[in-house]
């Protein structure tokens, strides 16, 4: 494994583990400068190949939150960029009576409420950032502890708060069985390397025999701030990674080196079952796959239509090649900060996953806002 590969290697773990609701401290950040310039449907590549439809009923869901809002707040109370609810829920009502149901007609409502500003970073003056990727990891699982099946996930003790950063709530102090026998298994799983990595995410799906599907959620945290395991395979002479797939494989293949590996990050998270579609993302809404999108919400409103020009990376099973199409912010991360900088929401799956694990490219991104909303040419946030 070159340095290269493993400098690359420790900074996307960095990167996933930040964007997932790992609970760690709040960060200190640059001071974030956005510019904004109205552009045209025309000057946005692929704009009329999309299927806009999806977009648009995306854009729906987050209207559900939206309509919540009285008309005098604003749209956000993390940013002052969007206006007042008033001018999106005016939409979202429009949209409710509209009853659309073609990409053309979906596209043309696009195009007769919002207008498309493409984005400039303030503070280089550049158009172009950065694009990761984050998924719903699947493991399979047992609602009894079977000897496939025996590595728990439990839900947070009660009154989690008075517990944290005690030594007996630290990563290896549960794995050595700490919290055994006080009735907080959900389920058991077989993979604790995927189980490490549900952790990472901050949600999951989990496979039971009978073929049913338990569906996990962040519940909580343990206190304990969060550590990256990426330089600690170096010492564990690792070979063969080039991805967080790569990683998780080798961790399964390796349980007693993983291990202490794990061990290193004293992190851990609870989770808790959830009904119906998921993963919710920060709106408190579902996600869906590859339409909804994760960004600064000290920048952009939930709900906000984003179009990204960018491309989906090479791996194992999938050459790159472009991919441009019309997200939703409905989600955020703690990594996610920056006014071009976005984390792809890709689903479950296979496909999902091997996408996810590997996506860090370059791209750009168009913000679609009300048109009766003013946004200025320059803004400024920490």
């Amino acid at each position: 494994m070159t340095h290269q590969i493993l400098k690359n290697l420790i900074l996307l773990i960095f990167i996933i583990a930040l964007s997932s609701c790992s609970g760690t401290k709040k960060r200190k950040y640059k001071v974030r400068k956005v510019k904004f310039f109205k552009t045209e449907y025309s000057k946005l590549v692929g704009w009329k190949y999309d299927k806009h439809l999806i977009s648009l009923k995306t854009f729906s869901n987050s209207c559900q939150k939206i309509l919540q809002l009285n008309n005098s707040n604003p749209v956000s109370t993390l940013t002052n960029i969007g206006g007042s609810a008033k001018n999106w829920k005016l939409i979202c009502k429009k949209l409710e009576r509209a009853k659309i149901e073609t990409n053309t007609g979906a596209k043309k409502f696009f195009e007769r409420w919002f207008i498309p500003y493409v984005i400039f970073d303030g503070s280089t003056n550049k158009k172009i950032g950065k694009f990761t990727g984050y998924y719903e990891i699947e493991i399979n699982g047992s609602l009894k502890k079977t000897r496939r099946c025996k590595h728990p996930v439990y839900m947070p003790p009660k009154n989690l708060s008075t517990h944290q950063n005690r030594d007996y709530l630290s990563h290896s102090s549960i794995n050595k069985g700490s919290l055994r026998n006080k009735n907080l298994e959900i389920l058991w799983v077989d993979n604790h390397a995927r189980l490490y990595f549900m952790h990472i995410q901050g949600s999951g799906r989990v496979k039971l025999d009978n073929g049913n599907l338990i569906r996990l959620g962040y519940a909580g945290q343990n206190g304990f701030d969060y550590t990256s395991i990426g330089p600690y395979f170096k010492k564990y002479d690792a070979k063969g990674i080039n991805s967080a797939l790569d990683m998780i494989e080798w961790l399964h293949r390796n349980p007693r080196d993983s291990k202490k590996i794990i061990e290193q990050n004293q992190s851990y998270i609870f989770f808790r079952k959830i009904n119906g579609d998921g993963p919710i993302g920060a709106q408190g809404i579902a996600l869906t796959p590859e339409r909804s999108i994760a960004l600064d919400s000290a920048i952009y409103p939930y709900g906000t239509p984003i179009w990204i020009d960018t491309s989906l990376p090479k791996t194992r099973n999938y050459i790159d090649r472009k991919y441009r199409r019309l997200f939703i912010a409905q989600d955020t991360g703690g990594a996610i900060k920056g006014a071009i900088r976005g984390d792809v929401f890709f689903g479950h799956g296979k496909r999902s996953e091997e996408l996810a694990c590997y996506m860090n490219n370059q791209g750009k991104i168009y913000a679609l806002f009300p048109r009766s909303v003013k946004i200025p040419k320059y803004y400024r946030t920490h």
